[in-house]
């Protein structure tokens, strides 16, 4: 149980800074506070202490002692007062670092005087392509307040159930189109503000950083003290994974055998899901499976002892049902959905198993979406060769590849899904693998030549075509290092369109597992740095930091063979640097740095 204090009469706040305006895009809808009777009827000490200190503010002054401030006029009547706390004073400071981080202007949903159990709160309307930050602020005599981000149906989508005085979330798409924001005080009596700002995904990892906001990738819940052990299980789960993972829903459901429990999630396309499902004690098995709109069954969960894991990507965005049956007994289970950056499928360890969830396509229609898709990027014709993939066998293909760079895709027919190609040099190198549902793509630089592909269907056989077009350009820091340059475009090309024109700025350096590499990043003002380094033939295991010089906040992103990450600057220019690190061996990496204009 939490410690309980006494309340008592915060010190008085200094005069608070103008607070700019809320940018149109995050709208508050009409502040609510739940009735509680009770404490209509019975104020709480807070309220009572409050009270009769402004009874004896307004008291004339009397007695012998009494001084008379000058030009001061008693009231001649007891009265009731118009005046509001403003909650501006006590959310200002991290306001304006959150601003300065990238996040919009303060806006104040509701701030009071509160005790133990009070709540207060609104709802928020947010913008689809937009982050939420949420702060409750709350004067010295409270000493923890709990923030939290509801759904319409009354479930708790993001929560800082933390001991402490300051609680922050930070909700970022896919969300709710609006949600109830309310602050709990847990011990003490007080002042209460909370407030809102609207954030750009780009910056989000650095508002949240700004200040301790929960809710992104790699934070805390705060529910250890409800859940013990949750915490340590999501790291070690990131970890094994790589790539990068922002919070989507954090949730305690009780499940049963008769019926299942169930909670949406949306996979975008382009990007991961990875569902974890730890249980209580009194459950001893559980059965997970993900279900498509019509019901249908698309992926099951694996054991991790009693936890269950899923991991789902695809190329198209689907809406899904994980539905979670406990089997014989009764109880709660713990489940954390996190998604990943836009195509960081290439950042997943090898060793972890992932379901792809795809759209089935004639041959045909699938080759004549993929040439559109193409079409204006300054491709010619391709080469096709095709064949039929089976399960547990190979099928191998002669090509020919072109001097410079290529672009290999491997597109399935249905009923195939869920497609592994393998690039094979003339001297049977390794060139290049692929793994995808409709389509795997490879890329390769070099002097070309004679080579091989094998294809494999890992779910259901069926037909595919390989068509390879050349690259318009190949810049020469690519065709230098295939490796490197075959797993840099691919990480380029999950993400959206790309070409080796787009990597033309990349740069070649040496790493070492016993030295730290150190490049410089300037940041300009409002505008956003992606950097994704991708190893050659030698070396395993890639730490990238980025690191604000200024103030020395850092970021960290972990992966086997190329990884990526990004930062942000506000209105003024961000001095950083990029530290790189193998965890094995020495070996060569291609950079590539990209700014594109912050979004607002």
């Amino acid at each position: 149980m939490r410690p309980r204090h006494p309340a008592s009469l915060p010190s008085p706040a200094p005069a608070p800074p103008p607070t700019p305006a809320l940018r149109p895009a995050l709208p508050i809808l009409p502040a609510h506070r739940p009735s509680e009777p009770a404490r209509a009827a019975a104020p709480s000490p807070a309220r009572a202490a409050w009270a009769l200190a402004a009874s004896l503010a307004v008291l004339p002054a009397c007695g012998a002692g009494a001084i008379a401030s000058p030009g001061a006029r008693a009231p001649e009547t007891l009265r009731a007062l118009p005046d509001r706390i403003d909650g501006s004073t006590l959310l200002g400071g991290d306001a304006q670092r959150a601003a300065q981080a990238g996040a919009s202007a303060l806006r104040v949903i509701g701030a009071d005087m509160a005790s133990d159990g009070d709540r207060l709160g609104a709802f928020v309307e947010v913008p689809a392509g937009e982050c939420m930050l949420a702060m409750a602020r709350v004067s010295p005599t409270i000493s923890d307040v709990d923030l939290f981000a509801f759904e319409d149906d009354g479930s708790a989508f993001s929560t800082d159930e933390a001991a402490d005085a300051r609680a922050s979330i930070l909700v970022c798409p896919p969300h709710p189109r609006r949600l109830y924001v309310m602050a709990r005080v847990m011990s003490g009596a007080g002042a209460v503000s909370v407030g809102v700002q609207s954030v750009p995904v780009k910056a989000a990892d650095a508002v949240a950083r700004a200040v301790g906001a929960r809710g992104r990738s790699g934070d805390e819940s705060g529910r250890l003290e409800s859940w013990p052990g949750l915490e340590a299980k999501i790291r070690a789960r990131r970890a094994a994974v790589g790539a990068r993972w922002d919070d989507v829903r954090r949730v305690a459901l009780p499940v049963g055998s008769r019926t299942a429990s169930r909670i949406g999630a949306t996979l975008d396309g382009g990007r991961c899901l990875d569902v974890l499902v730890s249980p209580s004690d009194e459950v001893a098995s559980l059965e997970v499976v993900a279900e498509d709109e019509t019901g249908r069954v698309v992926a099951r969960a694996r054991e991790r002892g009693q936890d269950r894991s899923l991991l789902l990507c695809s190329p198209v965005s689907v809406e899904l049902s994980i539905a979670i049956r406990s089997r014989g007994t009764q109880g709660l289970v713990a489940v954390v959905v996190s998604r990943s950056q836009p195509g960081a499928e290439a950042e997943i360890s090898g060793a972890t198993p992932i379901e792809r969830v795809t759209e089935g396509r004639d041959l045909v229609e699938a080759r004549a979406d993929h040439a559109r898709a193409l079409a204006g990027r300054g491709y010619g014709a391709p080469r096709v060769s095709t064949g039929a993939a089976r399960l547990g066998s190979r099928t191998t293909l002669p090509i020919e590849l072109p001097a410079g760079c290529a672009r290999i895709d491997v597109l399935a027919g249905k009923p195939l899904a869920d497609v592994l190609a393998e690039l094979w040099s003339e001297g049977h190198a390794l060139l290049g693998r692929a793994r995808g549902g409709a389509r795997a793509t490879l890329f390769t630089c070099g002097r070309g030549g004679p080579a091989r592909i094998d294809v494999e269907s890992m779910a259901q056989p069926g037909p595919f075509a390989v068509e390879v077009r050349k690259e318009p350009e190949a810049p020469p820091a690519l065709v230098a290092h295939p490796i490197a340059a075959a797993r840099l475009l691919g990480r380029m090309s999950a993400a959206g369109p790309a070409d080796a024109a787009g990597a033309a700025g990349a740069q070649a350096v040496a790493l070492d597992a016993a030295r730290l590499k150190i490049l410089p990043l300037p940041i300009p003002a409002n505008t956003c740095a992606e950097v994704i380094a991708a190893l050659d033939t030698h070396g395993a295991g890639v730490d990238l930091r980025l690191v604000d010089t200024s103030t020395g906040e850092s970021s960290l992103a972990r992966a086997r063979h190329v990884v990526s990450d990004s930062r942000c600057a506000g209105p003024a220019a961000v001095p950083a640097s990029i530290e790189l690190r193998l965890a094995e061996g020495k070996g060569d990496a291609l950079v590539l740095i990209r700014t594109s204009p912050r979004s607002r």
